[in-house]
């Protein structure tokens, strides 16, 4: 996944991506760089002052990536809907059940 980032005031910049335990953020500011996982850790670090342009459009940054990330779940689970009874009863992929009628069945690549 490519990293959205976005740049503030001077050589303040933001950069998120997501990993398995959700989403980070990469910040970096006056030659330092911090890895965290909240936006509200990422305010107290910037350390903006309020009510300047960059602290808005911080802020609505965030408020964006929550909504994209709300919105994420909700298709991943239609496809989980969509997967075959075998495999849901089972719970291995179609590559775990082989055709036996296939000449190939029993054979095993040497290398």
């Amino acid at each position: 996944m490519r990293r959205e980032r976005i740049h503030l005031q001077g050589d303040i910049t933001v950069e998120t991506g997501k990993d398995f335990n959700g989403r980070f953020f990469i910040a970096h500011a006056s030659g330092v760089s911090v890895y965290l996982r909240d936006p509200q850790e990422v305010r107290e670090f910037l350390d903006l002052p309020s009510k300047t342009p960059s602290l808005g459009s911080l802020d609505s940054w965030f408020a964006s990536l929550s909504l994209a990330d709300q919105q994420k779940p909700q298709s991943t689970k239609e496809t989980e809907q969509a997967l075959p009874a075998e495999v849901l009863r089972t719970g291995f992929g179609p590559e775990c059940h082989l055709d036996e009628s296939d000449p190939n069945f029993q054979t095993r690549t040497i290398i």
